[in-house]
């Protein structure tokens, strides 16, 4: 269960009579805490997260509103609750434009719901979230380093949690409703029951879903090889069952078989040619889809074919595969190394 602004928004809004006064507001964000900030001078103490509520008391007074929320747009909190009733009357259109055109998640609550209770309420299910959040790292962190006790019940239970979950692995860390998270090196990992959006210059693998608690360690293999692929292939994300001869090459770790690889694609040092025969053999020989691809004309393709088999042994269906996997192995190497 993830803890968003969302999931309190809609569990507890006829509770304390909430209204969300921004209807293109970013309710994604996970909330940390909850504070009742009434100086603005305290904002500096306040971190990402944290859902704010407010009476005005010093905040809503004239003029001061906007640059408050500003300060917290600032501090990236997830949210601003109003106590509307007693100093604050009702929303100036200024401040409703600017969390509009921000997304900014801004609430109204009654003057006569206890604003104890809402922070009471919150801030309880925080605390039981982190723990069980906790617990699911640590279960998470003994499987993928197969430290598994199988003959521990409350063990075992929180991992049956997981399945149905894909393993993801981000070389950036990534914020969206998580169902487990840690860390390991400079890799990200995460169970998570879907694939968010995904921002730029980040390199994600996934792996297909969690069957059952043994199968943690092999989809954690299965998502680095995916990982490792949107690297090669300058993706966001590559699911596991895309990446195809991938498997093959990234399952060997014989450096002679590297080598061989090398010299097998050592007699083509020219870029163009080099491509045009990787395209053909990818597209298993056909002219027209290398043309396409390229962006060639169908005789430039068929004069570099020529020139190709002149060259290298590209006949049989054995040879042909020997040389697809050969560039699949220098892709390899060639991440492996960076």
């Amino acid at each position: 269960m993830a803890l968003t602004l969302e999931y309190f928004y809609h569990h507890t809004q006829n509770k304390y009579q909430l209204r969300l006064l921004i209807p293109n507001a970013d309710l994604e964000h996970r909330i940390s805490w909850v504070h009742l900030v009434e100086d603005s001078n305290n904002c500096s103490f306040l971190r990402s997260g944290e859902l704010i509520i407010t009476t005005g008391l010093e905040t809503a007074k004239k003029g001061q509103l906007l640059p408050f929320i500003k300060q917290l747009y600032a501090k990236q909190v997830c949210g601003l609750v109003l106590n509307i009733g007693q100093y604050i009357h009702s929303v100036p259109p200024e401040v409703s434009d600017w969390c509009h055109s921000h997304r900014f998640p801004l609430f109204s609550m009654p003057w006569e719901i206890h604003i104890a209770d809402l922070m009471q309420d919150y801030c309880n299910e925080i605390i039981s979230e982190k723990r069980t959040q906790d617990l699911r790292t640590e279960a998470f962190d003994h499987a993928l380093q197969e430290n598994t006790d199988r003959h521990d019940p409350g063990f075992i239970s929180v991992l049956e949690g997981f399945r149905g979950c894909l393993l993801l692995i981000s070389d950036h860390e990534l914020s969206f409703p998580w169902y487990a998270h840690t860390r390991q090196g400079e890799l990200y990992y995460y169970a998570a029951a879907s694939i968010p959006r995904l921002p730029h210059a980040v390199h994600c693998g996934a792996s297909e879903p969690i069957t059952s608690p043994g199968s943690i360690k092999l989809q954690e293999k299965h998502a680095l090889r995916a990982q490792l692929v949107s690297r090669i292939r300058q993706e966001k994300l590559t699911h596991f069952r895309s990446i195809g001869l991938y498997n093959t090459a990234l399952a060997i770790d014989d450096s002679e078989i590297f080598d061989r690889a090398k010299d097998l694609l050592s007699p083509i040092q020219d870029p163009a040619l080099r491509q045009t025969l990787r395209s053909w053999l990818e597209h298993d020989g056909s002219i027209r889809a290398v043309a396409q691809e390229l962006f060639l004309h169908r005789n430039t393709v068929n004069y570099r074919i020529q020139k190709l088999r002149s060259t290298l042994p590209m006949e049989s269906a054995l040879q042909k595969a020997e040389l697809l996997l050969a560039f699949y192995l220098e892709d390899v190497r060639s991440v492996r190394n960076n």
